[in-house]
This record gives structure tokens, C-alpha cells and sequence, in this order.
């Protein structure tokens, strides 16, 4: 007989505890009307972002998004413009600067509005501080201080971030929240079980995906350099870049976008990813540093994050060096683990996954 766990929205047979949230699985007869609340607290909390930090989120994505479009223009710019550093004071410059700002600021205004119902003083707040940094970044960078433009850009940003909160509140709204009493039910209904308290169970550690997700790492890491290096010579010269700096730079890039793929294929679907992203960087680092052993000398990108903590100098097998590689490793692994097990929630158990799509109950 098949029960309905009203938490998951889902039907499951031979169970009397729904198997993702451990919540009291109900009978398809029974209702919910009022009765008492039930005997136990509830254990499991959602979590409630603040304003301040919803905020900040979006002040966060809108920079790092201004960023990014800043540094598609810059190439546009270097393509196109014959002479790139006077192009910025042109009213074309200004004009594109300010543009993708705009996009930049409405865009994290608009997530910063989602789910709430106070969207337009969050857009708003979110907006204008994203102008008065944008302020702070072009007074700093020597824009000329005649442009009205660039006094109204808080302004302006702070209105239109107002807007683009409240249509973030208005199409994404908040979620309501219910009190849902236990339903008075029959004596032989599994409800008559909600006294007992289903324990905390430890999720398992997959061992199987910690060491695929080290392999991930260390074969990232090791093969950083070539595959730059291949991926340059097949662009016919499109990805040339234009010092060695730069080359060592796009390999650490593709080496820490190894490590988070490693830590998210290790923690993805395990309910544990934080703890699976953990192991994985560990057992990752404690490859790297082995590989950098064996070959004597430590490949381009752990090269140019030494060379950031001004240790270019050091040996491989300096207790410094080898502390900055494992720490980096071992934090970047964490950070993918807890990535791809949030992003990828565990499934029910194998036997009770709809194998085909049952239409009209049957």
C-alpha cells in the first residue's frame, strides 16, 4: 500500500517514514483538519537569509557579473578600437561603462528581491550601494568629473534597482508558511506512530566517489599547462595570450575548476558533500604534492599561486610550500564537495524510483 508524505509531495510503498525527510507518512484517505499540534518539536529549521545579507548577496553577484561584462568589453575593445585607452574617456566609453554597470546592479537587485514582499526597498538598497561603488571605482580610475552621469549613477541605480526588486518580489514570491496540525485519524492509521522519533541517521561516506574526485583533481592539476597549451595551438592563434604571466594564469584557472569539479563529483547526491568535498581534497593534495615530488618541480599553476604568496623562490619541499598547496587544495575540495551536494540532493533508495510514467493511477 502506497503513503504520502506531504513534506515531499510523494507516494511510497512499504515504508511508514518518507525515506528523504524521515516525516510521518500519511494514508491517501486522510485529511488534514485541525487537531492537536504534534507532541514533539520539529527538528529540522529553514533557513531565513536577513535582509542585510540578502543585500549583500546581490551587491556580490552584481560586482562579479560587472566584472565579467567588463572584461568582455575590454577584449571588444582591444579587437576593434585602434587606440583602446583613449577610447574609455569617448562618450562611447562612458556610454558602455555605464551601460553594463546598469545590468550589472538591476540583475542583482532583481535576485536580491526574490521571495520577499519587501522587493522594492531591497532592489533599492542593493542598487544604490552598487552605484556608490561604481562611483568610488571610476573617480578612483580618473574618469573625468564633469560627467553629470556619474553624480546620478547611485541615483539612478537605486530607483531602478527599487523596480527591479519589486518585480523580482512580484514574480518570484515569497513562499507562505503553514501550520499544519496533526489530522485526527483512525487507530489503525500510521499516524498513531508520530510519537516515535525517527534517529538521526549518519550518511555513509563514499569512498568510491572521494578517490574519482582525487583523481579529478590531481589529473586537472598535472594537465593544466597542456591543455592550454593544446587548446591555444587549435584557436590558430585566438587564445594566444601575450605573456607567460598570462598562460600560467588561465592554467591555475583550469586547475581550481578541476578541483571544484572533483569536490562536486565526490559530494553530488550524497546528502554529505561538505564532509565528501573534504576527503576529496585531502587525498587530492596529498597526490599533488606526491606528483610534485616525482617530478621534481611544481607545474605552472601551483607555480603562480606561490608566486601570489611571494614563495616563487621557495623549494617544493618547503614545509611553506607544501602547507599553501595542501591548504589550498583542502579548502577549493571543500568548497565543490558542499557545491555538488547542494546542488545535487540525494535520491529515494533505487527500489522505490518510478521506473516508467504510471498515468490514470494504474
Amino acid at each position: 500500500m502506497q503513503l504520502f508524505c506531504p513534506d515531499c509531495q510523494a507516494a511510497f510503498t512499504g515504508v511508514s517514514r518518507c525515506p528523504r525527510c524521515s516525516g510521518l507518512l500519511l494514508m491517501p484517505e486522510e485529511a488534514p483538519p485541525s487537531g492537536p499540534k504534534r507532541p514533539h518539536p520539529i527538528t529540522h529549521t529553514t533557513l531565513r537569509p536577513t535582509p542585510a545579507g540578502r543585500v549583500v548577496v546581490g551587491t556580490v553577484v552584481a560586482l562579479g557579473l560587472y566584472l565579467g561584462l567588463r572584461k568582455i568589453l575590454i577584449g571588444w575593445v582591444f579587437a576593434t578600437e585602434s587606440d583602446p585607452s583613449g577610447w574609455w574617456l569617448t562618450t562611447d566609453g562612458l556610454v558602455a561603462v555605464f551601460g553594463i554597470q546598469a545590468v550589472a546592479g538591476l540583475f542583482g537587485a532583481l535576485l536580491t528581491g526574490t521571495g520577499r514582499v519587501s522587493g522594492f526597498s531591497l532592489g533599492a538598497a542593493t542598487g544604490g550601494l552598487c552605484g556608490g561603488l561604481f562611483l568610488a571605482a571610476e573617480v578612483i580610475a580618473g574618469t573625468p568629473s564633469g560627467q553629470l552621469v556619474l553624480y546620478l549613477q547611485p541615483l539612478i541605480l537605486a530607483v531602478g534597482g527599487g523596480l527591479a526588486g519589486a518585480v523580482g518580489g512580484r514574480i518570484w514570491a515569497s513562499v507562505p508558511e503553514l501550520d499544519m496540525p496533526r489530522p485526527v485519524t483512525k487507530k489503525q492509521s500510521s499516524i498513531q506512530l508520530d510519537t516515535d522519533i525517527p534517529k538521526k541517521k549518519r550518511r555513509p561516506t563514499n569512498w568510491a566517489r572521494v578517490i574519482i574526485g582525487a583523481s579529478i583533481i590531481v589529473a586537472g592539476i598535472g594537465m593544466a599547462e597542456p591543455l592550454r597549451a593544446k587548446a591555444e595551438k587549435a584557436s590558430a592563434g585566438a587564445l594566444r595570450v601575450e605573456s607567460r604571466g598570462q598562460g600560467r594564469f588561465i592554467s591555475w584557472q583550469i586547475a581550481t575548476l578541476s578541483i571544484l569539479l572533483g569536490g562536486a563529483v565526490a559530494g553530488a547526491g550524497t546528502g554529505a558533500g561538505a564532509r565528501h568535498g573534504l576527503l576529496t581534497g585531502f587525498l587530492g593534495a596529498v597526490g599533488v604534492v606526491g606528483l610534485s615530488a616525482t617530478q621534481g618541480d611544481l607545474s605552472p599553476p601551483l607555480g603562480y599561486l606561490l608566486d601570489k604568496f611571494h614563495l616563487c623562490d621557495t623549494s617544493p619541499n618547503d614545509p611553506a610550500t607544501l602547507g599553501l598547496i595542501t591548504v589550498g587544495v583542502l579548502v577549493t575540495g571543500l568548497v565543490g564537495g558542499w557545491l555538488g551536494g547542494t546542488i545535487l540532493l540525494p535520491l529515494a533508495p533505487p527500489h522505490m524510483r518510478t521506473r516508467r510514467l504510471r498515468i490514470g493511477g494504474d
